[in-house]
């Protein structure tokens, strides 16, 4: 052994044009390495400039589209007793101490790489990054190069080491700024073509898979399959491939396959989450309850590729979404408080968190204590997660934020901000002064242009949208309050409308609502249905009903009217009536999450005989439901 003797290490890294993370990286690493071998493959920015500001030993390589062959050269520069491997957009975790670690001086250790989304979430994958130098360790494969670990007559030993690598190159603006598909996808036909390995094969299907190539990426991943049973990837296929399938709308394949990777792999949290996404877009909302209630008993995935979060966060956002769906907001205010508490930088969960607590009328005050108690605002990325949230659920407490932090934040944000603190003349002033308007903008400038009856806001709106002379004409019909202009309307009208009635609601502006009201009234079925839908999300199931009953003959076989008026009627607890409602419309066709809210009302009134039998008919009418065989 050798005791307390600091082993060295040497950083081997290639690059090109990577002036953008290069020095975050290194800056990561200054502590822990002994030296810097950057090996660049043709950078024309400052790359190199930042690199001898670190004392890095630069050679220059011709790029012969092999990764393995870079790294080789990379490597073998290297003179410490290890060597640590990163690309420039990676960086070491703060609480890392590669020391402690190499105590137990293994050949190769398997370490944990944090893979941001552009979605806001993260995938973990495991990888050899550090390792014994002068053990004949080389790398294999043109793309997604790895190290020849498995050769069984180098006789290397390994362990699972405790250190964490930050990846910012998966992110979406990344991928596209490097046309990384593209390349990888070029290069990974010819290995294939020239070895068809299962792990090759395994790379080009999630190449294709990440460029949103699902029907590519699944031909792969099943010709992978077969050679690749036994393979510490196999998890990863297995995820890629059901979870490309799901995304066609196979849902009946996805939920084969799905349970036979559950059957092989039954501690694997993410094919239960993945399970209950299956779930729930077949609307097998109380299956999808149970897949996800059983990712939080296993818990999160430690030692192979998983999807942060669903062991924890992900699966009590995924619960609270469900809770919301059933109109169960206190249980979806729980479930969001168990997501920060595991995540308390999780967007979704903070939105779902404050939307529950809009929703069911908690006071701003209390929400403000609430917020504090989560958010000390200590650091600058406390405060920009609730600025971002603050704004995307249009709370009056934004302002309150920016006038205490003295924020100078971009017109658009400032517009929002005053519009849901209702000082819509400073709104009107921001917004006039507005140059470049984007197409998220457009909701908010509608209202605007609502509340304050200005033509001109309106027209300023509509530049980004692709409206056609009729649904431009639908819209101004609405915002003059002309409803016989409406017609048969098209559904980008028909969100914004809707859009433009909730804020009304929340801002409790009731003369404008009512005027929203009398308009909508006169308009096409589809356009109430969807504004029927807001308003018992909203907990105005009494103003939904009126609206239902008053065209109720001219809609009775129109299963999305029956539906929402069951829902309506539900939420008022008038539970016979949504019996009668929901049966009406289970003869028009019998769909599946309307059995499943006949059934709970059952439950409800305690009438079990009767709902046993609803099981009995899901059951027999839905083989892919689970809870009904129970």
């Amino acid at each position: 052994m050798m005791g307390d003797k600091m082993r060295t290490i040497s950083l081997c890294i290639i690059v090109k044009d990577e002036e953008r993370f290069l020095e975050r990286c290194l800056n990561s690493v200054a502590k822990h390495i002994n030296e810097v071998i950057l090996v660049d493959t043709g950078s024309t920015d400052r790359t190199l400039e930042i690199a001898e500001n670190y004392n890095a030993k630069i050679s220059h390589y011709e790029w012969i589209n092999d990764f393995a062959a870079a790294r080789n050269n990379s490597i073998k520069q290297a003179t410490s007793d290890y060597i640590l491997v990163l690309d420039a957009d990676e960086y070491l975790d703060e609480d890392t101490d590669l020391q402690t670690v190499l105590i137990t001086e293994k050949d190769h250790y398997t370490i944990r790489i944090k893979n941001y989304l552009s979605s806001g979430g993260a995938i973990f994958h495991p990888a050899v990054r550090l390792f014994k130098n002068h053990r004949g360790l080389q790398y294999q494969g043109r793309i997604h190069e790895h190290l020849n670990v498995e050769d069984k007559s180098l006789g290397l030993s390994h362990e699972f080491a405790d250190v964490l690598i930050h990846h910012d190159g998966y992110k979406d603006e990344v991928v596209q700024e490097k046309e990384k598909h593209k390349r990888n996808i070029a290069i990974l036909l010819e290995e294939v073509e020239k070895n068809p390995s299962g792990y090759n094969l395994y790379n080009l299907g999630t190449q294709y898979r990440a460029n949103h190539q699902d029907e590519e990426a699944i031909t792969y991943y099943k010709r992978a399959f077969e050679l690749s049973k036994d393979r510490l990837y196999i998890q990863s296929l297995l995820y890629n491939m059901i979870d490309s399938i799901r995304r066609l709308g196979r849902h009946d394949e996805a939920s084969n396959v799905v349970n036979a990777a559950i059957e092989s792999f039954p501690n694997h949290t993410d094919f239960h989450f993945l399970k209950g996404r299956i779930f729930e877009e077949l609307d097998f909302n109380n299956d999808a309850v149970q897949a996800y209630e059983h990712c939080i008993r296993l818990g999160e995935v430690e030692l192979f590729q998983t999807l942060e979060g669903v062991g924890s966060f992900l699966a009590y956002v995924r619960l609270g979404a469900i809770a919301v769906e059933k109109g169960q907001y206190v249980l979806a205010f729980e479930m969001a408080l168990k997501a920060l508490e595991s995540n308390k930088y999780h967007m979704p969960a903070l939105r779902l968190y404050l939307e529950m607590m809009k929703k069911t009328n908690i006071p701003l005050k209390t929400m403000e204590e609430h917020l504090r108690n989560i958010f000390s605002v200590a650091n600058v990325t406390d405060l920009k997660h609730l600025i971002v949230v603050l704004t995307v659920i249009k709370s009056p407490l934004l302002q309150q934020y920016i006038d205490l932090y003295k924020l100078k934040l971009d017109p658009s944000v400032s517009m929002i901000a005053r519009l849901y603190n209702r000082q819509y003349a400073e709104a009107v002033e921001i917004a006039t002064k507005m140059d470049d308007i984007k197409e998220s903008e457009t909701n908010d400038l509608f209202l605007l242009a609502y509340i304050s009856n200005s033509e001109d806001l309106a027209g300023a709106a509509r530049k980004p949208l692709n409206f056609s002379i009729k649904e431009w004409k639908q819209l101004k019909s609405f915002l003059q309050s002309k409803p016989e202009d409406l017609g048969n309307i098209s559904e980008p009208v028909a969100n914004i409308i809707v859009f433009i009635a909730e804020q009304l609601l929340n801002l409790q502006e009731e003369d404008l609502f009512n005027q929203c009201i009398s308009t909508i009234q006169q308009g096409p079925a589809t356009l109430t249905i969807k504004f029927c839908h807001m308003l018992i999300e909203n907990r105005y199931s009494n103003i939904a009903m009126d609206l239902l009953l008053a065209e109720y003959d001219k809609n009775k076989q129109n299963i999305e009217w029956l539906e929402l008026l069951g829902d309506a009627c539900t939420q008022e607890n008038q539970d016979k009536d949504a019996l009668s409602v929901y049966n009406r419309a289970l003869q028009l066709k019998p769909e599946y999450r309307i059995y499943e809210k006949v059934y709970e009302i059952y439950i409800k009134l305690n009438e079990h005989k009767e709902a046993g039998l609803i099981k009995n008919e899901i059951a027999k009418l839905f083989p892919f439901v689970e809870w009904a065989k129970a």
